[in-house]
């Protein structure tokens, strides 16, 4: 959760905390990772070892492996900042396209409809991991694919959108009654 502070902080409106965050599956870095030690890390070392023993080539392949290990962190990133960050005041939709662009896109709590999900296959089932789309009233939604535990990332949403439009009902409630109590004691005012 703090990492998600970190970086999700230039997308929060000042006093507006994070209460869940909907981040994608792990199993979407996976094949990236993977392709990283490998090529970045296994290969280059294992020439190096088995013959190709210089210092220009032990160089190389620490250059190599020094930009394996940037393209994980670009991955990485690129991984965690996808993400819906439901906060006590909206659901903010974060999109992250590379570097120099992203894009984010707040949503009221009372004008979302509903969030749904799709689990499909036996990886998905084993997993816990799913499809999200987050329905709002104008008409347009948001898709989040492979969203880790998306049932539970559901059920998030919909008590503290819950809890936020109860608190809101409230507010109104009482500046409702204090509104009209002032008219009523203004009005015995004026009679005497």
């Amino acid at each position: 959760m703090i990492i998600d502070k970190l970086i999700f902080k230039k997308h929060l409106e000042k006093g507006e905390k994070i209460l869940y965050v909907v981040h994608k599956h792990w199993i979407e870095i996976v094949k990236a990772t993977l392709e990283v030690i490998f090529f970045g890390y296994v290969l280059p070392w294992s020439l190096y070892l088995i013959g190709f023993n210089s210092r220009l080539f032990f160089w190389i392949a620490f250059a190599w492996s020094a930009i394996a290990t940037m393209r994980f962190l670009y991955v990485l990133v690129d991984w965690m900042s996808d993400a819906w960050l439901i906060t006590d005041m909206s659901t903010i939709v974060v999109e992250w396209h590379g570097i120099f662009s992203n894009t984010s896109a707040r949503v009221g709590f009372e004008d979302i409809e509903g969030a749904s999900y799709e689990i499909k296959g036996f990886w998905g089932t084993i997993l816990r991991f799913g499809n999200m789309t987050l329905r709002v009233m104008s008409a347009s939604h948001f898709d989040l694919k492979n969203v880790s535990n998306p049932k539970k990332a559901e059920l998030a949403l919909a008590r503290f959108q819950d809890q936020y439009l109860n608190d809101r009902n409230m507010q109104d409630s009482t500046s409702l009654k204090s509104l009209l109590s002032d008219m009523v004691s203004h009005h015995i005012r004026g009679i005497k």
